[in-house]
């Protein structure tokens, strides 16, 4: 008796959504490094008054006064809070990419963490898309719900599959083993 693995039957049964989603966390996993790498460069003395200056001469040549506004927020920071940001980057990043590996490997944990990790935010991204609305930010909101939702059907499904395949797997196992039980007979008059 040998028993064998299709490996092609293995990836047909891979649901497509969960690996994008997983693709979408390693995206944003990466960002947040390079968000982090940006504010710990930022630490590094002189280099905030270079950006400044950048962000400057751009906003004067290209008429890009968001660029210079953000560049001057960012660089006006003392160099604990832009430590902080990267911090908080680098931990975003983590969450990403642990919510990837596992969405990824089809692992029940990842799924719920997350429905918990994207759901939590989904009340502020409402509230940001209400007072401050561009297309990114909706866009990106239905991205989150859509991806909550869509997890959240998944793991009710599979919690109630569970139990039919537990009897079918009983029912397989009494076979398999040829016994077969007779229903038990009252012996009491």
């Amino acid at each position: 008796m040998s028993v064998t693995t299709d490996t092609s039957e293995q990836h047909k049964t891979r649901d497509r959504f969960i690996q994008a989603i997983a693709v979408f966390k390693f995206v944003k996993a990466t960002l947040f490094v390079l968000a982090a790498l940006g504010a710990f460069g930022l630490m590094q003395h002189g280099v905030a008054e270079q950006a400044r200056e950048w962000g400057s001469a751009l906003a004067f040549t290209s008429g890009q006064h968001l660029v210079g506004r953000a560049i001057i927020f960012v660089t006006g920071l003392s160099r604990q809070r832009i430590g902080a940001l990267g911090l908080v980057a680098l931990f975003y990043a983590a969450l990403f990419a642990t919510e990837g590996v596992g969405l990824w490997r089809e692992k029940r944990w990842a799924e719920y963490l997350t429905i918990i990790a994207t759901g939590s935010l989904i009340p502020l991204e409402i509230w940001e898309s209400v007072h401050r609305p561009t297309p990114m930010k909706f866009g990106t909101l239905i991205v989150n719900v859509a991806v909550v939702i869509y997890l959240v059907v998944r793991l009710r499904r599979a919690r109630g599959e569970q139990p039919a395949r537990a009897a079918k797997a009983s029912v397989a196992r009494s076979g398999a083993t040829g016994a077969t039980r007779e229903p038990e007979q009252s012996t009491a008059g």
